[in-house]
């Protein structure tokens, strides 16, 4: 059954249905949880707080948009678990969370670009750097991100385009800073 199918299913009340949904995304619900509050066991217990909530508002979805809405219950979770601990969110906060360090291949030419890429995303304006992070690290659709940063497709997709350019900028000038190739073993 295609993922329409299983939400119109969960909708009906199948909980077998529901469960596949679950076994869909929960990987990438856990991981848009876990970097931005970066403690794993928070980031758990969130996102099963997450299909918890899903699981009794999943009437009130629209079958186009789950992802999103997902993304949207996963978005107000951390914003709450900030809360809780009497801290501010704001963007910036957001775009700090880019300091845990990510799986990396490792392959010494892939590793030293990937923490190099890692390095440049950090020098882009915050809002540069959560598109960057939800287009390519996270997997979303310009769609999904508009949902979750509540700005346009259109915007998405201009903010998207200078980052890229932006980096394609910054890469070519460390390179040429470096101008050494990458150790090899």
């Amino acid at each position: 059954m295609d993922e329409k199918g299983l939400i119109s299913q969960a909708k009906q009340g199948n909980e077998q249905a529901f469960a596949q949904l679950y076994e869909l995304f929960f990987d990438k619900i856990f991981k848009f949880i876990f970097f931005r509050i970066n403690d794993k066991e928070a980031a758990e217990d969130l996102t099963e707080e997450v299909f918890i909530k899903a699981w009794t508002k999943i009437s009130d979805v629209n079958e186009e948009s789950f992802g999103g809405w997902l993304y949207q219950i996963a978005k107000n979770k951390v914003i709450d678990h900030y809360r809780q601990r009497k801290a501010t969110v704001n963007i910036e906060d957001i775009a700090n969370i880019l300091e845990t360090d990510y799986d990396l291949p490792q392959q010494t030419d892939a590793l030293f670009d990937s923490k190099l890429l890692i390095e440049l995303i950090r020098e882009l304006p915050p809002d540069q750097q959560i598109i960057i992070k939800l287009k390519f690290i996270e997997d979303l659709d310009n769609s999904e991100i508009s949902e979750l940063i509540s700005k346009s497709e259109g915007s998405i997709r201009v903010t998207q385009h200078r980052a890229i350019t932006r980096l394609q900028e910054l890469y070519k000038k460390k390179r040429g800073q470096n101008n050494t190739n990458p150790p090899t073993n």
